[in-house]
């Protein structure tokens, strides 16, 4: 909407589960950072979030910072993204306070199909990738910035009664998954042309750099120039 050409969508998925357990230890890593940002500034944890010195994001995670830090306190934290999370993105429902209704995965995949070229799977990346090739007629290859701790090394291991609760909470994104998944093997076979979206249909807003959603990033600013594709 915000672009005065025609654009496509494209998104990958993750196994719920992985998706949860991936937030889980990037928010042990956070909670420390959050510590060592209170040490230094003597600002409460609120004030921290209040002058944007730490990201409003893990507002949704603060009782468990704060408090209790364990498995089960994390997971009772009022966040949209611990309750079917994907799902509420492609529906469009959004990441509110609400539980995500069982019809909001029927809307998921009507948006996909409707609206998007390609969804992919993360645990098949290499197939994402020659996918995307096929159907936009792109060479695209793979460079990984960012990438995660090893999470062998972490500090708590999700027992089996957290990864369990982790599938209960997020059924309708396990559902869109597989749904996914049968769909992207379809699409192996036979890649489709992609789907063009319209654009410039929003003029309430003047023009718009993308890249202030995104925010500033030394590091990918940095892996970015010195990716193959711009040597």
């Amino acid at each position: 909407e915000w672009l005065s050409r025609p654009s496509c969508y494209m998104a990958i998925v993750r196994k719920p589960q992985d998706r949860i357990i991936s937030l889980y230890y990037y928010s042990i890593q956070f909670r420390d950072i959050t510590r060592n940002a209170r040490k230094e500034t003597g600002l409460s944890y609120q004030a921290l979030f209040d002058n944007r010195t730490i990201p409003d994001f893990y507002v949704d995670f603060l009782p468990w910072i704060k408090g209790e830090q364990t498995q089960t306190k994390f997971l009772r934290c009022l966040s949209a993204e611990l309750d079917n999370g994907m799902v509420r993105r492609f529906s469009g429902i959004g990441l509110h306070a609400k539980r995500c209704p069982k019809e909001a995965l029927d809307k998921a995949k009507e948006n996909i199909e409707k609206y998007f070229s390609l969804v992919g799977v993360q645990e098949r990346f290499q197939d994402t990738v020659h996918l995307a090739s096929a159907m936009f007629g792109v060479n695209f290859t793979e460079y990984h910035i960012n990438k995660g701790v090893d999470k062998k090394n972490t500090e708590q291991k999700l027992s089996l009664k957290m990864r369990q609760r982790i599938n209960e909470m997020n059924r309708l994104d396990n559902d869109l998954y597989q749904w996914v998944v049968d769909r992207f093997d379809k699409k192996m076979l036979n890649p489709s042309k992609p789907i063009i979206i319209p654009g410039g249909s929003r003029t309430d807003y003047g023009e718009v750099k993308l890249w202030h959603a995104i925010g500033s990033s030394p590091k990918r600013q940095g892996a970015m120039e010195l990716s193959p594709a711009n040597q």
